[in-house]
């Protein structure tokens, strides 16, 4: 539509997902402002949202000239040493807009998946740029009941994802990711993709002025805009959308929208499973013997490392690394040490240690403490993330930011935190992250990448059920796993032989059933081996799982580990320590019903017959 009002016209351009159920459209008003909005199956998704950038050069949110569009088609096939899947397909179509403004040129480009939309600036003007700020919006329908599950922001994302409505959002600013479920009408989970130094990561606040609208923003510790050198181009701007659950637990599109992995040789990018002594004891780091005990534990477990935390290097600390390293790998178990950011964060020092420890023989580092998501602080995780590389040393982050996707372009970064998990039981003061917060973050923080959630813990009052815990291996995907607790918990546990078994890594990734903080059921493909996990939250249920995700025709065996339920488990919880564990034969039509506790929780192994 072309309405011609003094030298500005309005016009509007349409992008369609390649199976044609999602729109996403973009209008130019006669005051050439930038505005977009998404539509699922005629439905609104996203109502008319503001589009704009503000630079020391220009102002890109009114007065723009439309100059050219371009279209392209995208269209690829990768693989990943870990992840929810080991095979991603990136395909979208593509539209690039340009804009000119007083000579000054702003192109908006955008993408149409069939799971969602993303969209991001690019100046294509070379020299200094400094951006102040990013105008950018995103409108809920007004007429639809809309739930949200937000985070409330802090550094480290280490709090719970709570339900809500926009109109009841009263905090300052809420973090990426955030669930919607949009009445009737799908899901969309709104993040971004793809950040790197050249921006600060950010985040979500709610407009007091208009309704239902959420502003991005950029960190609230950037206290200066950000700078760099052009062109530019920005983080993606994401929805992730879809008719069910889900399309967002098994999305891969964040990762699709980060650049090609930089690293040709992945053979010594292991995924595995870690021992850790920490949390079960935050003195045994510094004291080599009981890390010796933690490697042999991890060797009689056919896990494939073990982890020495903060303190190893104290003065006072008798753990010798690299004697230890000679001793575990002896063992088959590799070793992670870790550090403060702040003792790495100058590239000559990360440079000296990264090389001392790989000359040790030391696998991977655990990175903590940045707490930061300004552009400075991006800009030490891109560093370390490169220098280690470059040393062959796999990486986890801690007291970090949300993922955005990039161990696609950096794979040996196989995990991070940015989640409230096991360690905050460590306590007994504090609530840690309850059944209602194991429920949900499936939905959000997994959704956009690897969770050092730390999980399964048996000794400690979780106010959930075992089965509940052990079931957190197979629902939280993370390339490393570290597991929380002490070698005796997991020795007298009757789900020792599911540790044994369970990888840290995926070739599928299928939701049965959900609903955020009230239940989850998955399953994920190892090979030929399936693992299926379900809990629950508050009253108790019985699961529902189908298994039509088996190959049809063929015989499997499903074993069965369940809570053991007492006289008033129907009604209270109380903390169990029970497992049983039973076989059955099942095939792709079966449907098994499994009673779980209040909190609780089962899993299954699923393997074929033997003939």
């Amino acid at each position: 539509m072309n309405q011609a009002v003094g030298v500005l016209t309005k016009q509007s351009w349409v992008l369609s997902s390649p199976d044609a159920v999602i729109q996403f459209s973009v209008e130019l008003n006669e005051s050439g402002m930038l505005q977009y909005s998404v539509s699922k199956e005629g439905k609104a998704i996203v109502a008319a949202s503001p589009l704009g950038i503000v630079t020391d050069r220009q102002r890109f949110t009114d007065r723009l000239q439309f100059m050219e569009k371009s279209a392209a088609v995208i269209d690829e096939t990768y693989s990943l040493p870990h992840g929810k899947t080991s095979q991603y397909v990136n395909h979208a179509n593509e539209m690039t807009l340009a804009f000119q403004k007083d000579g000054d040129v702003l192109q908006l480009v955008c993408r149409a998946y069939n799971d969602g939309i993303a969209f991001r600036y690019v100046l294509p003007a070379e020299g200094v740029l400094t951006i102040t700020e990013e105008p950018t919006g995103f409108v809920l329908p007004q007429e639809t009941l809309v739930n949200v599950w937000a985070q409330k922001f802090m550094e480290c994302y280490e709090r719970t994802y709570d339900l809500s409505m926009i109109e009841l959002m009263d905090e300052e600013d809420y973090a990426f990711p955030m669930l919607f479920q949009v009445g009737n009408d799908g899901w969309m989970l709104l993040t971004e993709a793809a950040v790197y130094g050249h921006y600060c990561a950010s985040h979500l606040k709610v407009n007091r002025e208009k309704p239902r609208t959420l502003d991005l923003a950029f960190a609230p510790d950037q206290p200066t805009p950000n700078v760099t050198d052009g062109p530019l181009a920005t983080p993606w701007r994401t929805a992730i959308i879809g008719d069910s659950l889900a399309t967002i637990v098994e999305s891969t599109l964040v990762f699709n929208l980060n650049p090609a992995s930089e690293i040709e040789d992945m053979s010594w990018i292991r995924p595995g499973r870690s021992a850790w002594s920490w949390h079960s004891d935050s003195q045994s780091c510094r004291d080599h013997d009981k890390q010796v005990k933690f490697v042999d534990f991890a060797a009689d477990m056919s896990w494939e490392y073990s982890l020495v935390d903060g303190g190893w290097d104290r003065e006072e600390s008798t753990t010798n690394v690299p004697e230890l390293i000679r001793y575990a790998e002896g063992k088959g178990v590799g070793i992670w040490v870790w550090t403060h950011y702040n003792r790495i964060q100058e590239e000559q020092e990360c440079r000296r240690k990264f090389a001392l420890w790989a000359e040790w023989g030391v696998k991977g580092v655990k990175v903590d403490f940045f707490d930061s998501d300004s552009q400075s602080r991006i800009q030490v995780y891109d560093m370390i993330a490169r220098v280690a590389m470059e040393y062959r040393l796999m990486i986890n982050y801690h007291g970090s930011t949300k993922p955005s996707g990039e161990q696609r372009r950096w794979p040996h970064v196989l995990t991070r935190e940015g989640i409230l998990g096991a360690e905050y039981w460590k306590n007994d003061l504090n609530e840690g992250p309850n059944a209602v917060h194991n429920c949900t973050v499936p939905f959000t923080r997994n959704v956009v990448g690897a969770m050092d959630y730390t999980p399964v813990t048996f000794s400690r009052l979780t106010r959930t059920g075992h089965c509940h815990q052990l079931a957190l291996a197979v629902l939280f995907e993370s390339a490393v796993q570290n597991f929380a607790d002490s070698v005796e918990a997991y020795q007298e546990s009757a789900g020792q032989p599911f540790l044994k078994q369970v990888p840290a890594a995926w070739d599928q990734t299928v939701l049965l059933e959900g609903y955020p903080g009230r239940y989850v059921s998955m399953a994920r493909r190892s090979g030929e081996d399936w693992y299926v996990g379900t809990i629950c939250a508050a009253g108790g249920r019985t699961a529902h799982i189908r298994l039509d995700f088996l190959d049809p025709g063929e015989a499997y065996t499903a074993e069965i580990y369940e809570e053991v339920f007492g006289q008033l488990d129907h009604y209270r919880f109380k903390h169990s320590t029970e497992i049983t564990v039973r076989s059955e034969s099942v095939t792709a039509g079966d449907t098994l019903h499994l009673p779980l506790r209040v909190n609780g929780g089962a899993v299954l192994r699923i393997v074929k017959a033997v003939n």
